[in-house]
């Protein structure tokens, strides 16, 4: 399938569609929400959030898209630098603090059996592993510092899917 960003937000989360059918998908869910695909899960794929330096150094030999894009645009500015720097998101009001005092603290989150957890980032970063007992399994969560790759599995060495999002996009879909 190939996506597109609709321009729709819900509780804070960007709906993404799909051009084949035009169903909107939930990325923190990783489903459709509507159209002929609703209830149609996501595969999730291994990613990380990192920066250049650390991808390069692990990745040398990878190459980047021309700026040459037919659009006049400074590509060495993030276009969303600010919305980074500020405390809190768009609709800062209706949410409680999170795992850590700050809504926009990147968590990793994750669900078992209907239940959801999130973890702060910046303690995974600090611990480099952490274990946990949630949905009667044990969690294993490692954070390796020279790639930002985070990995979340059971003590079976199962792999669990996780998300990476600010907490207050977590709590949003996530309230409970």
């Amino acid at each position: 399938m190939t996506f597109g960003v609709s321009g729709l937000l819900y509780r804070s989360n960007v709906l993404m569609y799909d051009h084949q059918t035009e169903s909107l998908w939930l990325q923190v869910k990783r489903q459709a929400v509507t159209g002929p695909m609703t209830g149609t899960k996501l595969k999730v794929l291994p990613s990380s959030v990192t920066t250049w330096r650390k991808w390069k150094k692990k990745y040398p030999q990878t190459r980047v898209l021309s700026f040459d894009t037919g659009f006049n645009r400074d590509y060495s500015r993030d276009p969303y630098d600010d919305y980074y720097r500020r405390s809190g998101g768009f609709f800062s009001s209706f949410f409680s603090a999170g795992p850590g005092e700050k809504e926009k603290e990147m968590v990793a989150g994750i669900v078992i059996g209907g239940s959801s957890k999130a973890y702060p980032v910046d303690l995974l970063r600090k611990k480099g592993k952490l274990t946990d007992d949630f949905g009667g399994r044990k969690i294993i969560i490692d954070f390796d510092e020279e790639t930002d790759l985070l990995s979340v599995r059971d003590s079976d060495g199962t792999e669990i899917p996780h998300v990476v999002a600010y907490w207050f996009v977590w709590k949003g879909i996530n309230p409970d």
